[in-house]
């Protein structure tokens, strides 16, 4: 089986070194210089403080020619990535993204076969060719329509698995998305104003207490009612991922832009259309895009 990874992000170039065990792969970069370095030297993934190298070819155009497109980039990329997938051929499609914001595109794109899939593993990119697995999770994937469930590539991948890599299938993709999305909506921003680590939430009383409050809201405006099951859920992956810092930390202390929009700014849309005061959502969504402009204006 050929897949191609768009994106080399650090999810694209874990996901790509992972997968490249059992397929063929092409890692579809955002820079030449990128595709010319990961052709030259492969990709390296640091696990446990030992380095490993696969080659992997990687692309620059946007030729994707691959049954099987997995689509790893961040959320406010994805429209170029819609308007070149618009024009293919029918494939399979698999997203992995943070937030909800890719969902309003899969309109555009009825003529393929959609896979919606979530990604709980810990990477952090060094280089533009190196990544560190700093925590094995899982893929949780999903069928975004069900008459497309009968799927040869995405059997193949969870059959395929390497023991690293575990890969399974949910049959409620919304509810797979909405429990990311909780996470995402809790920990990342609360991380990012805190300057802390994941374990500080649960280890620290007085984040505890923010977390939970903000946690409150989140579920609150996404009308879901199993609040101690969903509650034990973030605070697990807090535990899971003491000590990782989370990705949009990361993009901050990078100047990088975050995926704020499509996290809380997906949860701040919903609340608008139920007419429901979210403060803590407000507050930390405003914050965040605050921090973006300023790091904007000093570059600029």
């Amino acid at each position: 089986m050929e897949i191609g990874i768009i994106g080399a992000g650090s999810i694209g170039l874990l996901y790509s070194f992972y997968l490249s065990k059992n397929y063929t792969v092409t890692l579809y970069t955002n820079r030449k210089e990128q595709a010319d370095i990961i052709n030259e030297e492969g990709i390296t993934v640091i696990k446990d403080g030992t380095q490993s190298l696969t080659k992997v070819h990687a692309e620059y155009e946007r030729n994707y020619q691959e049954q099987l497109l997995i689509i790893s980039v961040k959320q406010y990329d994805i429209e170029p990535i819609i308007e070149v997938l618009k024009k293919l051929s029918s494939r399979t499609v698999l997203f992995l993204q943070n937030g909800m914001g890719h969902l309003p595109f899969l309109s555009l794109l009825s003529h393929h076969k959609i896979v919606l899939g979530i990604v709980e593993h810990g990477a952090l990119r060094i280089d533009v060719h190196t990544v560190e697995h700093t925590g094995i999770g899982r893929t949780k994937l999903s069928y975004y329509n069900s008459k497309n469930s009968d799927n040869t590539w995405i059997e193949q991948l969870l059959v395929e698995k390497h023991p690293c890599f575990p890969i399974e299938l949910k049959e409620d993709w919304q509810k797979m998305l909405n429990e990311k999305l909780i996470a995402n909506a809790t920990i990342n921003p609360l991380t990012t104003i805190l300057k802390v680590k994941n374990g500080e939430l649960i280890e620290n009383e007085h984040f505890n207490v923010l977390l939970y409050e903000l946690f409150t809201e989140v579920i609150n405006v996404l009308g879901l009612q199993n609040e101690r099951q969903l509650w034990d859920y973030v605070q697990n992956i807090c535990k899971n991922t003491a000590q990782n810092e989370s990705s949009m930390y990361k993009d901050i202390q990078k100047g990088n832009q975050t995926e704020i929009d499509a996290i809380l700014g997906y949860c701040l849309h919903q609340a608008k259309n139920r007419n429901l005061a979210m403060p803590h959502i407000t507050f930390l969504y405003h914050s965040i895009k605050g921090i973006e402009v300023r790091k904007g204006e000093r570059d600029g």
